[in-house]
């Protein structure tokens, strides 16, 4: 998983879910840390040149302070550091407060279905299958975020504010409980856009734009993993049904994966997973309509030198359409299926912790 449960639910240093940051200040009121990943990723793809990015670089500092015997508040303040980008850019800024009544975050966040994501060992190439976000974002401007362990499951809700329509209204509930050795993770995403624009492209020729109304998404998924000795596997499926009031639209998505990671030594470990998704799209108002599947297999390797510097190599197998629905936030949401012909894509990597 690219995210857990655990990198969210545990309070002091690993809230950010940085287990190698440095440590600023400590006293007896709390403590703040410094810490941040720089991710280089040298990619080759079909008909493109080679590329050196960091896009998803960031760097951050955390606040943890004791409040009471029973409740510490806690802040995060995180910016992408990215040279291809807006030079650090903000990608995280909230407060919460943590006790035995569980955690709560306030302000510019992940959402829950963003944070856990799902079954994706990739690097680079995965979570095709993944068909969250698509109208929430995955983050949240202004969110409220609520996390409760308790014996039975582990529960975790989020709650997107709309804003006044500039952001999505979203509602999110998700449940993780271990079963008989398995990890079991079910949620629901509900996200409502009211926005100004929504683009159908028909084919090359024509393009159908609409100048108001609203898009909502119904997401569900569940997913399930399970560790023997050194191998672990996991399986997924996902769904999202998106309707636009102003066009009469509708676009179902569902996906399917089975990926495995199997550890070679505490430091090494090879992984690859299958992804097959299926997506419907239907416009009434034009008599438009598709239905195709998409097919995307990836394995790679990875080797820990230590908990500071890790490097990894991709290849990755993808054919068929999807379909290519974007939100762009302030330019309104489009559609414009995209077709891939049995691409195969190379990615090496490197990251380095602090």
């Amino acid at each position: 998983m690219k995210k857990t449960l655990l990198a969210v639910a545990i309070p002091a240093v690993l809230l950010a879910g940085n287990v190698n940051a440095f440590e600023a200040y400590s006293g007896d009121a709390g403590s703040v840390e410094v810490y941040g990943q720089l991710r280089a990723t040298l990619a080759k793809s079909p008909d493109e040149d080679l590329t050196l990015n960091d896009g998803s670089s960031r760097a951050g500092v955390n606040a943890l302070y004791t409040v009471t015997e029973d409740v510490d508040v806690f802040a995060r303040l995180e910016y992408s550091i990215s040279y291809d980008k807006d030079a650090m850019a903000n990608r995280l800024g909230y407060f919460g407060f943590t006790g035995d009544f569980g955690k709560v975050i306030l302000g510019k966040q992940y959402l829950t279905a963003d944070d856990l994501w799902g079954v994706d060992n990739s690097y680079w190439f995965g979570g095709s299958h993944i068909v969250e976000g698509t109208v929430s974002g995955g983050k949240h401007d202004s969110a409220i975020r609520y996390i409760l362990e308790t014996d039975f499951a582990t529960f975790d809700a989020s709650y997107g504010l709309p804003e006044d329509g500039a952001s999505a209204e979203v509602a999110e509930l998700f449940v993780s409980k271990d079963i008989a050795g398995f990890s079991f993770t079910a949620g629901v995403s509900s996200a409502e856009q009211e926005h100004g624009a929504f683009d159908y492209k028909v084919n090359d020729s024509t393009t159908l734009k609409v100048s108001s109304g609203s898009v909502d998404d119904l997401y569900y998924t569940l997913w399930a993993e399970r560790s023997f000795g050194d191998l672990t596997v996991g399986v997924q499926y996902a769904n999202s049904s998106i309707e636009s009031s102003a066009l009469a639209v509708d676009l179902d998505r569902e996906g399917y994966t089975l990926a495995l990671n199997y550890g070679l030594s505490d430091k090494s470990a090879v992984y690859g997973g299958y992804e097959y998704s299926e997506v419907e799209l239907s416009a009434d108002d034009v008599q438009a309509s598709a239905k195709d599947d998409y097919t995307n297999v990836y394995v790679g390797a990875v080797h820990k030198f230590n908990s500071y510097f890790r490097l990894w190599a991709e290849m990755g197998y993808s054919d068929g359409v999807t379909a290519g629905y974007k939100n762009n936030k302030n330019d309104g949401f489009s559609v414009a299926p995209s077709a891939t012909d049995s691409e195969t894509k190379y990615a090496i990597g490197a990251r380095v912790y602090w």
